[in-house]
């Protein structure tokens, strides 16, 4: 594939994964109440949500200066982390005998699907940055 291809297809991956996290991270921030979580699982994930948005406008800002990826990989990095430990922390609240009970299922699946899901785009998002910027380089050494 030619390099000038490659790099529109890198772009139109990069910006259609930035702005669908973006966009979803909003959804999760408004569903959350709908569904009814649980207010301290509100409070987490809000902050974790408008980090994770915060994050993903600050690489956008790093892929286009080229710059300080490292840095947003690790902050994407400790985010999916927390992640983690609060989905396991949601999971304690709601299981009995370590099932979910059936009445908690959507607010389980709501908090946790999201949270998974946007961690994962986040990710994507910032190896797609990555490869657009290791493929600049490249074509400025030529």
């Amino acid at each position: 594939m030619d390099a000038s291809n490659k790099k529109i297809l890198l772009n139109i991956a990069y910006w259609s994964m930035a702005v669908l996290t973006i966009v979803l991270g909003i959804l999760f921030l408004i569903a959350m109440p709908i569904r009814q979580v649980a207010m301290y699982q509100r409070v987490v994930y809000y902050i974790w949500t408008i980090l994770l948005i915060l994050t993903m406008l600050c690489d956008i800002v790093a892929t286009k200066m080229q710059n300080y990826k490292y840095i947003v990989a690790l902050v994407i990095g400790a985010l999916a982390f927390l992640c983690l430990l609060v989905g396991i922390i949601v999971y304690a609240g709601m299981n009995i005998d370590l099932m979910i009970p059936y009445y908690a299922l959507g607010r389980f699946l709501t908090v946790i699907g999201f949270s998974v899901v946007l961690t994962i785009m986040a990710i994507v998002t910032s190896v797609i940055g990555e490869s657009i910027i290791e493929l600049s380089v490249a074509r400025k050494g030529k």
